[in-house]
């Protein structure tokens, strides 16, 4: 497949602020190509950090791996709640590892296993979110800031080119405060990269599901600002860890367990809280509260059926 990549515009011309420690070798292979668009494409919102570093939206299918092998991809890291296809991965040669991550920032600990896969995983690394816009961008930043790669300027200005919302204030911190890595904490054995990682269980999911809508309400009731009382809550960040959650329980056990019906109804509510974000995004509130209250109702119609009477 032929295939012209949408690069980084100047990104990377900014070495000059980078620290010392990030003055290496490897740093100053990193180029300052011309952007090219192209929307004929497997790969949404994809978008080069360095010569080895790309991020962009979930791959789907054989069209999107093949444009993976194209671009070079030895390496696919999902911080998404669903983990990269291991069959289509196999077949065209690629590595797979799922580390997800939330809306609301990066641990500690997810930085630093972040920054282990970049540094050890057979390069060119792919990163990938569901969208390819704010867990992605900030992710791939993060770990490449641990692995010595980028600098956090750098790191700025690449999730401002992939359109990452300054809403996620989270990701931005994480960006922000992230540093690299010691080589005895970069290259410990003892840290896991899953390829499929092991998500709460389907209860403390659905719990938390319900700890966000109650938080998205109390914001609903401020207009969708965060209320005086609970100031550090971010509405859009609320909707996308609800979405996120959902979405992660499409293949779960008791997703099946429920058969055709309940399955389609989390896709609705799923859709619904994205559906929620895309709006809050834009800004358009009254769009923001439409969406809300299909949530409201989708998700009551599930839980009058499944929840309620069992």
């Amino acid at each position: 497949m032929k295939y012209a990549p949408m690069i980084v515009v100047s990104l990377l011309t900014l070495a000059g602020c980078a620290s010392s420690q990030q003055s290496s070798a490897k740093q100053e292979t990193q180029p300052a190509h011309e952007q090219q668009t192209h929307e004929e494409h497997a790969l949404h919102n994809l978008h080069q950090l360095t010569p080895e570093l790309w991020s962009a939206g979930e791959p789907v299918g054989e069209d999107a791996y093949a444009e993976l092998a194209s671009l070079g991809i030895k390496t696919v890291i999902s911080v998404d709640g669903v983990a990269p296809n291991k069959e289509l991965a196999a077949q065209h040669g690629i590595s797979i590892v799922h580390l997800p991550i939330g809306y609301d920032g990066i641990s500690e600990d997810r930085s630093v296993e972040l920054a282990h896969a970049i540094a050890t995983m057979p390069r060119p690394i792919f990163v990938n979110c569901h969208h390819g816009k704010h867990r992605g961008p900030a992710a791939l930043c993060v770990g490449a800031i641990g692995s010595g790669d980028i600098s956090n300027e750098q790191a700025s200005a690449y999730m401002t080119l992939a359109k990452t919302s300054p809403k996620y204030k989270g990701l931005w911190e994480a960006a922000e405060v992230a540093q690299p890595l010691s080589g005895a904490v970069l290259y410990d054995d003892s840290i896991e990269l899953p390829e499929e990682a092991q998500i709460e269980d389907f209860i403390e999911a659905m719990a938390e599901v319900d700890r966000h809508y109650e938080h998205l309400q109390d914001c609903a009731d401020n207009n969708f600002n965060a209320p005086e009382d609970h100031p550090d809550l971010a509405p859009i960040s609320l909707a996308g860890q609800i979405h996120n959650l959902l979405r992660g329980m499409e293949d779960d056990k008791e997703t099946a367990e429920g058969g055709p019906e309940f399955y389609d109804m989390l896709i609705v509510s799923r859709d619904r809280a994205s559906e929620l974000e895309t709006r809050l995004e834009h800004n358009d509130i009254k769009g923001a509260y439409e969406s809300l209250k299909l949530l409201t109702d989708s998700c009551s119609d599930c839980h009058t059926k499944y929840r309620n009477n069992s």
